[in-house]
């Protein structure tokens, strides 16, 4: 069973796909670096070429269509489970048969799964941007997240342009990375864990204004924790200072 693996960088995967069409091979899947698999045989790895993930990235809007190209880097930083084989057969069959097949949406079933991926990153990160609490250390924002998708670049421009005067960070602590937002300019960089120091005796009061707050505009004859869990799922509770309370022992 052929399988190819490489550094799991957007930039190795194009260079996956180039590897399959030039060589026409057709892998029965493709995996990170890393990736706890067991086989007999042991795994091609594709070494990452700037050149040959730019042909493959310029093919695609080229031969297939500009909308491929989105959809592709979109779904590559979702959690779509094997998502690199998904996304390899589905430029392998545009680059066979042409963009037309995208006009199908989700009536396609491989199409449908690659679309639903996106729509799921897309509502997290719409999600994440009113659900973040940023907390003031030493004259900074900072906030920690853990999404399932991989969505500081699609959350950077919002928060960029709401805070553009300020210096934040946000922590992904489930991709170990962090989005520095620093003299108005952006970078995302790796971080594999970030210890923020004690907050300051005014930022604990701020915290504690707004959990008073919380607590006095709700209407407890109002409350229903089914119908909270819906529009904010429970999952984000473990980074939003207001539902401590309601977070489980």
């Amino acid at each position: 069973m052929l399988v190819y693996q490489y550094d799991g960088t957007l930039e190795g995967f194009f260079c996956c796909v180039y590897e399959s069409v030039y060589q026409k091979e057709r892998p029965e899947a493709v995996e990170p670096e890393g990736a706890a698999q067991c086989r007999l045989l042991p795994p091609k790895y594709i070494e990452t070429d700037p050149e040959h993930a730019g042909r493959v990235r310029r093919a695609i809007p080229g031969k297939i269509s500009p909308e491929a190209l989105d959809l592709t880097e979109t779904v590559f930083c979702s959690c779509l489970e094997d998502k690199e084989t998904r996304l390899l057969y589905f430029l392998l069959r545009g680059f066979q048969s042409g963009g037309g097949f995208l006009r199908a949406g989700y009536s396609d079933p491989e199409l449908s799964v690659l679309l639903g991926a996106r729509r799921h990153l897309m509502g997290e990160a719409h999600l994440l941007k009113g659900f973040i609490r940023f907390a003031d250390v030493g004259g900074s924002l900072v906030a920690t997240i853990t999404p399932k998708n991989y969505v500081l670049p699609y959350i950077a421009g919002h928060f960029a342009a709401r805070y553009r005067n300020e210096n934040f960070l946000i922590f992904d602590k489930t991709h170990r990375v962090a989005l520095l937002h620093e003299d108005r300019r952006i970078r995302i960089t790796a971080a594999d864990g970030i210890e923020f120091p004690a907050f300051s005796e005014q930022e604990e009061q701020y915290r504690a204004l707004w959990k008073k707050f919380y607590q006095v505009v709700a209407i407890e004859a109002r409350k229903n924790h089914r119908c909270r869990m819906t529009h904010c799922p429970k999952r984000y509770w473990g980074n939003m200072l207001e539902m401590e309370e309601a977070r489980p022992l």
